[in-house]
């Protein structure tokens, strides 16, 4: 079932379509900075970001800050190599050496180059989009969701964050 979900992720982003109806729902959303920002996005991570928003919608989310969260929390993946291939070799790495996976967290990805810096972008890229988010002045709420939404360790069990993580894992 898995195999059948990535294959989708990445067919999906491969084959991403975003019609400027798409863009406009998002602006609804966005504050002004962050709609430029959402427009100036590879089509994969702005079709993502409407998947997953749409999701939360369907699921009775519909606070503006938890969908400003979908549309950008993966937006810090465009400041390295992007795309679907690019996402299948983290994808694998992550799932046959988290390991080595891991210890991208702590490279900088501003100097990395190459292999690594498309694995520290992968490993950073919550941290990434939520600075990013701040300086469009996102609300907190969404910052937060943003900079914690691969974290699962969630000690206060946060129960839109656990729904923020599901839907953006189906997605």
């Amino acid at each position: 079932m898995r195999s059948i979900y990535r294959a989708r992720q990445f067919f999906g982003g491969l084959f991403a379509q975003v019609t400027a109806s798409d863009l406009r729902e998002a602006d609804r959303s966005l504050p002004p900075e962050a709609q430029r920002w959402f427009r100036s996005l590879p089509h994969d991570l702005q079709w993502h970001g409407l998947q997953v928003m749409r999701d939360l919608q369907r699921s009775g989310i519909d606070q503006s800050e938890v969908l400003v969260a979908a549309l950008l929390h993966d937006a810090g993946k465009a400041v390295g190599p992007s795309g679907p291939i690019g996402r299948a070799i983290v994808v694998l790495a992550k799932k046959f050496a988290p390991k080595w996976f891991a210890r991208y967290s702590t490279i900088d990805w501003r100097s990395a180059h190459g292999l690594d810096r498309l694995m520290a972008v992968a490993q950073q890229h919550p941290q990434i989009a939520a600075e990013r988010a701040q300086a469009c002045g996102c609300d907190p709420i969404t910052i937060d969701l943003i900079r914690r939404h691969q974290d699962r360790s969630n000690p206060n069990n946060d129960p839109l964050l656990i729904a923020f993580q599901e839907v953006d894992d189906r997605n």
